[in-house]
């Protein structure tokens, strides 16, 4: 074999080990982007991330041999204690897709194994500095901790709402804010959700002025001034944006924020909300893309550097043996990490399906449309959302109809299904009523800030099944919430206790260990309003499950 096949061989065998390490880390960032319209942007970071490392320059004159003895002592010294650290990882990853902490510390393994690689190009060592910042744009695709993630999305989401409120009674229109509910009198409330918050529109301000900053050469100190400037453009389009869709309910047009501009079938067009958010997006791309050029004549690199694209930089040659290893280490984490969770899942209970039927004649009952941003964040296979309530405590509107009354007793219930898979525990970890319900206005009473909610009993079909507890309250009403999670398989004598994001390291660790992963299953989520006691509560939840609910014979698998 002569001296060019050796290199090329080689060449092919770093270039695939390389990519097999980053579709470990892309897999696993897919569940969040796909799940999470916040990370939607990710299926396209790695493209841009790719383009940049094409545009990375190099020195001149610089040596294309394979290296010397030292340089390969130092790639198996550092990198094969690298991969090895992948394997355990991804063993904690199988059973805990949602622990974004692990996406970080899987990109910094992976971020040190392809500069390792790519020591081995033509720029050699001293050429990686011009890798560092085209694979450090990545982490604009890795989710945020969730805890900073939250607290953000709702200080934004605060905020929008005191404004657009503010505005509201500046021009003398009708307006009460209630924790993130705008209410509008007569034509109704608005609620300033996730989308309308402007996390979405910052993420992808951030995404743009990054990589126009490094596509055009700016100076550090301008790549963070065209960041700042971009985040406040972001700010700003969405306050508009939420303004003007409030603006339509208060003036009574409420109807078009939710109704597709035209359908036909399964098919239908976006929404006026969906679609002002699309607009926003493209609106904050174009502002920055126009500040980026106005400030380009002062900090472009020479026009013919931008526009070569530098394929050399992937003729990467480390030594044959560190590649096969690489490509062996990763095949077999996939497998040993399956097999793992596998022969473990044998020994586990295939279980039920737990469902709620309301079929009451004494009932006045309602099915809830579930709009698509919720069907998009939840990323359920199957689910429903209904209200109901006793006849006799039911009031008669206007039309002659029975309609539930909000001044009295009544149940609203929601119910989605998972098949196994991943995204099911990274949805639940994200949801919760203490993260969700105070963003209506209602204040939460129990569980207290830092405890867990109280767990109690439910038996159906003799099987003991247990809930959640939590009670809020909002204008001396109460309203108490109740939930499972009811899994597709469950070890025998475990409970079945909810997923959360919360979860300590032990146990996180100790789920790894045990071949403990997601295996789909079914969220139940009940709240009875305007009942005055938890004992109450309690008591109407476990007649409701002795009449509604129940376990088919049927399983998830």
């Amino acid at each position: 074999m002569n001296k060019f096949s050796s290199f090329r061989i080689k060449v092919i065998a770093a270039l695939f080990s390389l990519f097999s390490i980053w579709i470990l880390l892309l897999y696993q960032l897919s569940i969040s982007w796909e799940i999470n319209e916040q990370y939607s942007h990710g299926f396209l970071v790695p493209i841009l991330c790719f383009f940049l490392l094409l545009q990375a320059t190099q020195p001149n004159n610089v040596d294309h041999k394979i290296d010397d003895s030292k340089q390969v002592k130092l790639c198996f010294l550092v990198g094969i204690p690298i991969l090895l650290l992948i394997a355990p990882i991804w063993v904690i990853r199988g059973a805990n897709s949602d622990w974004r902490l692990l996406n970080v510390v899987l990109f910094i393994l992976i971020f040190m194994i392809s500069l390792l690689h790519l020591s081995f190009g033509p720029g050699k060592i001293h050429g990686l500095k011009k890798f560092i910042f085209p694979l450090l744009f990545f982490l604009v695709a890795v989710p945020w901790p969730l805890a900073t993630d939250l607290r953000l999305t709702q200080w934004l989401q605060e905020m929008v709402s005191k404004m657009i409120v503010d505005i509201l009674l500046l021009m003398e229109h009708e307006a009460k804010l209630m924790g993130t509910v705008i209410d509008v009198g007569v034509f109704g409330q608005l609620g300033v959700d996730q989308a309308c918050s402007g996390i979405n529109g910052l993420q992808a301000s951030i995404v743009v002025s990054l990589f126009l900053g490094s596509y055009y050469g700016f100076t550090p100190l301008n790549r963070l001034l065209i960041c700042i400037s971009g985040l406040l453009i972001s700010l700003l389009f969405n306050l508009f944006r939420a303004f003007a869709l409030a603006y339509l309910k208060i003036k009574g047009k409420g109807e078009w924020l939710d109704t597709p501009f035209w359908s036909n079938q399964s098919f239908s067009l976006p929404t006026l909300h969906d679609a002002a958010g699309y607009l926003e997006t493209g609106l904050i791309f174009i502002a920055i893309l126009l500040l980026a050029k106005m400030t380009k004549k002062n900090n472009l690199r020479n026009q013919t550097e931008i526009n070569v694209y530098n394929w050399n930089n992937f003729k990467i040659c480390p030594p044959l043996a560190f590649s096969i290893f690489s490509i062996c280490l990763v095949i077999g984490t996939v497998l040993g990490t399956e097999y793992h969770f596998k022969n473990n899942e044998k020994e586990m209970e295939v279980l039920p399906i737990l469902s709620l039927n309301i079929n009451d004649k004494d009932a006045v009952i309602f099915e809830n449309e579930i709009s698509r941003q919720i069907a998009a964040q939840l990323h359920f296979e199957e689910a429903k959302s209904i209200q109901w309530q006793d006849r006799f405590r039911a009031k008669w509107n206007p039309y002659g109809d029975l309609e539930i009354n909000q001044n009295n007793e009544y149940w609203q219930a929601f119910q989605a299904t998972w098949d196994s898979g991943g995204a099911c525990i990274a949805v639940l970890s994200t949801h919760s009523p203490e993260s969700c319900l105070p963003l209506t206005g209602l204040t939460q009473i129990s569980p207290t800030a830092g405890e867990g909610p109280v767990l109690v009993t439910v038996n159906i079909n003799d099987r003991k099944i247990l809930f959640e507890t939590y009670e809020f309250m909002r204008n001396y009403r109460k309203l108490f919430v109740f939930r499972c999670f009811w899994p597709g398989k469950l070890s025998p004598g475990q409970p079945n206790l909810f997923p959360m994001g919360g979860y300590n390291f032990d146990g996180r660790i100790r789920s790894a260990i045990d071949g403990r992963r997601n295996v789909g299953g079914t969220m139940l989520a009940l709240a009875l309003a305007n009942v005055e006691s938890q004992e109450t509560a309690l008591a109407k939840l476990q007649i409701l499950a002795k009449h509604h609910l129940s376990l088919s014979t049927n399983s998830y698998q």
